[in-house]
């Protein structure tokens, strides 16, 4: 089960006064609108309630890092997440670029190859466009 968010500075506030007028616990969470386990839990020390540092495995992406690979995405999405790792100096693997570029709403398409544009093909579109023939076919065309 997901832990819930802590009580903001306005929530605590309010458990205080309304324990200081005699309220039960859990009257209290009802009208805060929390469980009466996390007013239970702040009020038994207030002071350090919320200053517990979280335990678990630290992350390979760190806030600073997560900022350089947006960027590098951002100033050239045809890179891929080897260079990307490349370019950021990440100590983690591509595969974990990927997931954290995913996580963070950015889609995953593959450049389509496209033959590229030479003078011939303009030469050629202009042609086409100038010729008179073509463009009475298209007159008679009904795009409906």
């Amino acid at each position: 089960m997901a832990k819930a968010k802590k009580l903001s500075l306005l929530e605590r506030g309010r458990i205080v006064e309304l324990h200081k007028q005699g309220l039960s616990q859990r009257a209290i969470a009802a009208e805060v609108g929390r469980s009466k386990t996390v007013i239970l839990n702040f009020l038994k020390d207030p002071e350090h309630y919320g200053t517990k540092k979280s335990s678990g495995r630290p992350k390979k992406i760190t806030p600073a890092l997560s900022r350089r690979i947006r960027l590098a995405v951002r100033q050239d999405t045809g890179r891929s997440s080897t260079q990307i790792k490349a370019l950021t100096g990440a100590e983690c693997s591509a595969i974990t670029i990927r997931r954290h570029l995913r996580e963070k709403g950015f889609k995953n398409k593959k450049l389509i190859q496209r033959p590229r544009l030479l003078q011939r093909h303009k030469t050629a579109r202009l042609d086409f466009e100038i010729n008179p023939q073509y463009k009475s076919f298209f007159n008679k065309c009904s795009l409906r």
